[in-house]
């Protein structure tokens, strides 16, 4: 059974997967470190594979391989490939330049195709907050990958009677590869084609986008060898006498050529800010927000995740290689794919994968036009417009502190633990409502309501604050001194009232509600009225239940013989 039911989910998968375009192929296998099970969540828009033996496949492993699956965090997995991956780049000598379609090339007299690419910023995360605004945000600490080369163009010798040039390469090299942000320099090397830059602490202006800007310098020295041809002529014994001889002058050609690639990130540091509290009963209230959009809170007893999941990609601009020398240029698949995370919303309003106990309270932030994932990404996405989660509200068991509480960012490993520094405490009481009768008709009552701190006795106005009071179905307002007098018809024999205080993060002091009920006291003829309609009642049955023990026989009255 469970053979049949894995096989049938692949094959609905694989049918799913085979309506969409195909954006490309990955390498075939799992390599560079990375896992079987993670190697598969790498390729989110490229063709489905055939999926692996149905017999010792699990469904896991079947889902992923035929189908783009969302992730619940940036997978690690991302930065192990792009690391191992750009190793794969091949070298080249000075006659030759290979880059990926996606390079930034220029030309000098004698270095050509000088060209720069940059893999990707490792760990960062692509936001696809909507369908014109997708920053990328990176780590304050990374690491920027990418390639440099260039070729030498050697200039033709000449061979002239009279004059001759011969050239050579004296040398050539990558002189220093820069990596700037905002124009400042952050990181620098001397390398070979393939780079690894580090960058450290780059926390300044982490609300605003930014330059991510690769510059390479190459120089290169040529060694012009001229020969020319020179009679000398001079009298020898009365006679005018000519020899020929050649002369050798050696002349030096220098060129630096820069060239950049430029990308605009945003440094992901997210201030974070907000406020705590504890309920009387002991539970943790949280409420967070953030500068930038992220991801959710993070409790011992489960998390809470805001709109955003994940995905992986490939950068399609690397598929193909351009190599060039002095006489060709063709064009091979490259072996070189960097994957980029993608941060999609997937849907409105915060989730929670853990029900013990804990509640949303709110969630709310941006209004957002959702993007279009394209048809090759196999996703589900909201459409039309949705509110970014840029703040959450929640409530934990008492067993949770604040210290354990950790907001998750977008970007891998931009957690941060909530402390006293970051949010500010609010004392949230407990509420005492209190109900009096002052009159009462036969369709109406008169009622008397207290609201006041149960902890200090102080009156709680709600006409000035959010929260109100709900008397059976109505809503009243208590004034400065905690009370309101409200008059509601009369629908049965107790009249409820119950305090529904406004969100504690928003008011201060902050409360939590109460309830309280009284009896609507009648008059002595609505007592008879009461009675006598029961005692009629009661008399229908007995007199019921004595006619049809004479009619039949059954020995059923009185109902009390057997007691």
């Amino acid at each position: 059974m469970a053979r049949t039911t894995l096989f049938g989910l692949v094959c609905l998968w694989a049918i799913l997967g085979t309506a969409l375009p195909v954006a490309g192929h990955p390498p075939e296998d799992p390599d560079h470190g990375v896992t079987d099970s993670s190697f598969w969540d790498l390729w989110s828009g490229d063709e489905e594979r055939q999926v692996v033996d149905a017999d010792t496949a699990t469904a896991r492993e079947a889902l992923r391989t035929a189908s783009d699956v969302p992730l619940d965090a940036p997978p690690k997995a991302a930065e192990t490939w792009n690391r191992r991956d750009i190793e794969e780049m091949p070298r080249t000598n000075r006659s030759t330049a290979i880059h990926p379609t996606a390079a930034t090339r220029t030309d000098g007299r004698y270095l050509k195709d000088v060209g720069v690419a940059i893999a990707g910023v490792t760990p960062s995360t692509k936001v696809r907050l909507s369908e014109r605004h997708q920053p990328l945000y990176i780590a304050p600490n990374g690491t920027v990958l990418g390639t440099v080369d260039y070729r030498v163009a050697v200039p033709d010798e000449t061979d002239t009677p009279t004059r001759r040039t011969e050239w050579s390469v004296s040398s050539h090299d990558m002189e220093s590869v820069t990596l700037l942000m905002d124009g400042d320099p952050v990181a620098n090397a001397t390398t070979d084609n393939v780079v690894r830059l580090d960058y450290r602490n780059q926390s300044r202006n982490v609300t605003g986008s930014q330059s991510l800007t690769l510059r390479a310098t190459v120089t290169v020295a040529l060694a012009e060898t001229i020969y020319r041809e020179k009679t000398v002529c001079e009298p020898v014994d009365g006679n005018r006498t000519c020899r020929e001889y050649w002369t050798r002058w050696e002349e030096m050609h220098n060129e630096t050529v820069t060239v950049t690639q430029t990308r605009q990130v945003s440094v992901y540091k997210p201030a974070l800010s907000g406020y705590r509290t504890t309920y009387p009963n002991g539970d943790l209230g949280v409420v967070v927000f953030r500068s930038q959009p992220w991801y959710g809170l993070e409790f011992p007893a489960g998390d809470i995740r805001g709109v955003w999941r994940f995905y992986v990609a490939r950068d399609q601009q690397w598929d193909t290689l351009v190599r060039t020398d002095e006489e060709t240029t063709t064009t091979r698949h490259s072996p070189v794919h960097p994957v980029q995370v993608y941060a999609y919303p997937v849907q409105t309003g915060a989730t929670q994968d853990n029900h013990r106990e804990m509640t949303i309270l709110d969630s709310y932030g941006r209004e957002f036009r959702a993007p279009d994932l394209g048809s090759a990404v196999a996703l589900d996405s909201v459409s039309g417009t949705y509110v970014g989660s840029f703040g959450i509200a929640a409530r934990a068991p008492a067993e949770e502190n604040d210290h354990s509480v950790r907001a998750t960012g977008l970007v891998r490993g931009s957690g941060t633990r909530l402390t006293s520094e970051s949010t500010a405490t609010i004392t949230v009481n407990r509420s005492e409502i209190g109900l009096t009768i002052q009159n009462r008709t036969a369709n109406t009552v008169t009622v008397g309501v207290t609201l006041r701190d149960a902890n200090t006795g102080a009156p709680i106005e709600t006409a000035s604050r959010d929260g109100y009071i709900q008397l059976d179905g109505q809503r009243v307002n208590t004034t400065a001194n905690g009370t309101v007098q409200a008059t509601i018809p009369r629908q049965g024999d107790a009249v409820t009232a119950e305090y529904i205080p406004g969100d504690w993060w928003r008011n201060t002091p902050g409360y939590v509600g109460d309830s309280s009920s009284v009896h609507v006291a009648g008059t002595v003829l609505r007592y008879v009225h009461l009675l006598f309609t029961l005692g009629v009642k009661v008399g229908t049955l007995l007199l019921a239940g004595f006619l049809i023990d004479r009619i039949t026989g059954w020995g059923i009255w009185p109902p009390w013989r057997g007691l």
